[in-house]
């Protein structure tokens, strides 16, 4: 079982990491406290897991179509745990879906497991593509949102009130899209034992592994929600708003099966359920708010430096893998 563990380890590390994506810009604008924000993250990322998990979670299976042994899986989640403590140390979100997608082609290049590469060229395609869509549609977001409230003319008093609740009703949806991706993260690695080497139900698992997310989130999310939601750029409620609102629609495009398979029949396309990185959606999203504002108030040199833990994370973690994979192959 101490591949589970492990997974649940990995759980809590994930939400210590990527709460910052759902109320990380709320927090920062002062509209939400901490301590209330989380326990909504709580919530609704385990209904997002258990409704929603099971169709991002088949891309770990599907990148590699001849599948390796259960106990296999400790040496592929060692270096996406080591890669993101090292990153929450180091007060950056990281993308933990990237980290084990890199961390299974890391064990299968060792040991001459086949790899889907027309999957994994996909999924860097988008990896690589969402960022560049985070950060025009946020701007595009925020100035409808901002819009429709001045339409509105609402007194000091009520706006506040809107705003807030608005946070919270994106904030919630934000963490049931991102249910959906993190949970998949964790448990998507064993979708293929289940009710074979793994006797749990898949709800059950998804149920643990979304409540580990939980816990992580309210233990140890506090300095990186920090870090994210204020150093990188000053945050006002609305561009909260417009942030929590670029999550919600990119999530869910890439994890909604009911989504998907309009958008496919309808435009004669291939898309799959895939897990996206909310980190990078965050501040790709933070971003864009900042250069519709003249990137005023911006911190350049932090900014930069998250975004260059996108490409040494991923590539840390294939070589530790690598390499562990050829001495305990």
């Amino acid at each position: 079982m101490t591949y589970l563990i492990l997974a649940l380890v990995l759980g809590i590390i994930i939400g210590a990491n990527d709460a910052v994506n759902v109320f990380g810009s709320a927090i920062g604008s002062k509209m939400l406290k901490f301590s209330l924000a989380i326990w909504f993250f709580i919530i609704f990322i385990i209904l997002g897991a258990i409704i929603n998990a099971q169709y991002p979670s088949a891309i770990y299976k599907n990148i590699i179509p001849s599948y390796f042994s259960l106990d296999r899986t400790v040496i592929i989640l060692m270096p996406v745990i080591v890669a993101t403590f090292v990153s929450i140390k180091l007060k950056i979100s990281s993308s933990i879906s990237q980290s084990l997608i890199f961390s299974i082609i890391g064990f299968a290049t060792a040991t001459g497991i086949n790899i889907n590469y027309d999957i994994f060229e996909r999924l860097i395609f988008i990896w690589i593509l969402t960022p560049f869509i985070s950060f025009l549609l946020v701007i595009i977001l925020y100035f409808l949102i901002n819009s429709c409230l001045n339409l509105l003319k609402l007194n000091i008093f009520y706006k506040d009130f809107v705003i807030r609740a608005l946070l919270i009703l994106f904030g919630c949806l934000a963490a049931f899209a991102l249910g959906s991706n993190l949970t998949a993260s964790i448990v998507g690695i064993f979708s293929p034992f289940l009710n074979s080497s793994i006797h749990i139900n898949e709800n059950l698992l998804f149920f643990l592994g979304s409540s580990c997310i939980g816990l992580g989130a309210l233990f140890f999310s506090k300095k990186i929600i920090h870090n994210i939601g204020t150093k990188v750029s000053k945050i006002n409620p609305v561009s909260a708003l417009a942030i929590l609102a670029t999550q919600i629609v990119i999530l869910l495009f890439f994890s909604s099966k009911l989504i998907i398979d309009y958008v496919n029949l309808k435009f004669g396309i291939n898309l799959f359920a895939m897990p996206i990185s909310a980190s990078h959606v965050t501040l790709a999203s933070i971003l864009g708010i900042a250069a519709f504002k003249g990137f005023r108030e911006t911190n350049i040199k932090n900014s930069l430096f998250i975004i260059s833990s996108w490409i040494y994370l991923p590539v840390v973690v294939f070589i530790f893998s690598y390499y562990l994979s050829l001495t305990f192959r």
